[in-house]
């Protein structure tokens, strides 16, 4: 079942568990056998990061706009040629949301400049996703006008990212600021991806720590 959502080369986000905290690597696959799943193994620091025989991980990946989960259990390391590890897929992969990637609901600040005008302002953002970003503003903004938006608290003041806006909505019970902008990334990197998305993972993870979530 696993091998129709995996592809070797495919790069994937790797959770571990260690002492109740929840860490994540960004990982490639390297292979794929009738049991198993070949990963990079795991770098912190430009060091490779152990993981345990019979230590429980999960494997987090995208496809098809939507954004998957599949658990497993390490069955071998190894460090040649390179370093991997094996891991036996415990359960079929499934979504963690039905929305495209994780959605979380959390004021940030961002700036927005509007492509062609170049307006520029700052906001707070209603929810965040690796896909997207909802955010409320004072005025409409044209569904399909271009963005760039950058997101100081998890990329910093110099990355901005290119997006189109998909939604609009009006409410009028607010005084301020009632229109929610939805906006879809159009153009980001992998490594940029991957950094919104750990951002989101641990956030969610320390709601859920503290029952807030």
């Amino acid at each position: 079942m696993f091998e129709d959502f995996l592809e070797i080369g495919m790069k994937v986000i790797i959770e571990v568990k260690r002492d109740n905290e929840d860490m994540f690597f960004n990982s490639k696959i390297e292979d794929i056998t009738t049991n198993e799943v070949i990963l990079d193994m795991p770098m912190k620091g430009g060091i490779t990061y152990s993981i345990d025989i019979d230590e429980d991980i999960n494997i987090y990946f995208s496809r098809k706009d939507s954004f998957y989960c599949i658990e497993g259990k390490v069955t071998d390391r190894q460090y040649v040629p390179i370093p991997i590890i094996k891991m036996l897929p415990l359960s079929s992969p499934y979504k963690k949301q039905k929305r495209n990637y994780f959605r979380l609901k959390i004021s940030l600040p961002i700036n927005v400049k509007i492509s062609g005008t170049g307006e520029t302002f700052s906001r707070y953002t209603r929810d965040i996703s690796a896909g997207g970003i909802k955010f409320s503003h004072s005025d409409l903004i044209e569904l399909g006008t271009m963005l760039e938006v950058a997101i100081p608290d998890i990329l910093g003041d110099d990355t901005a990212i290119k997006a189109k806006v998909i939604r609009t909505e009006h409410d009028d019970r607010r005084k301020i600021n009632r229109y929610d902008i939805a906006i879809e990334f159009e153009e980001v990197d992998e490594r940029t991806r991957d950094i919104i998305i750990k951002f989101i993972l641990a956030k969610q993870r320390e709601l859920r720590k503290n029952g807030l979530e």
